[in-house]
């Protein structure tokens, strides 16, 4: 079964803008019982197949005051989580690229391609400077805000 399916990645919310962001991820799943458990009814499905859909996946900022979508943001793949920044911006992954949007906007400002990410990104206080933590395959990246 798809993780999308079984995690609820963690959305993020900023003050700055009153905007709340969450991923959105338009798809369905139908499941086929092919052949019973002969064992009868002891909570066991038997032999199952799939089919699925996807219709694609999307950033979606919503005015949390009127639940109105302010603007939406399709993504190539990834839902990992989002994280929202006092600098105004907002990062995910999409596709194989670590990815920055303006959060007002949600005009793309930067991407790298690192690969998917983990986990969502961290931001955090180094020797003065914010950082970004992104985790992707096996690697571990770090990211300084220049001014």
């Amino acid at each position: 079964m798809n993780d999308d399916v079984l995690n609820h990645q963690p959305p993020t919310f900023s003050p700055d803008t009153g905007l709340f962001y969450v991923h959105e991820t338009n798809s369905l799943r139908i499941d086929y019982l092919l052949e019973p458990d002969a064992r009868g009814s002891m909570g066991l499905g038997g032999e199952s197949s799939a089919a699925g859909i996807n219709y694609g996946t999307f950033i979606d900022a919503i005015d949390y005051k009127t639940g109105k979508v302010v603007w939406r943001h399709q993504l190539s793949s990834g839902n990992v989580g989002l994280l929202s920044t006092a600098g105004g911006l907002l990062f995910t992954n999409n596709g194989q690229n670590f990815a920055a949007w303006d959060a007002k906007t949600g005009t793309p400002v930067w991407h790298t391609q690192i690969g998917a990410l983990s986990a969502p990104a961290e931001t955090f206080m180094l020797n003065g400077k914010q950082v970004i933590l992104a985790s992707a395959g096996t690697g571990l990246y770090m990211f300084q805000m220049i001014q």
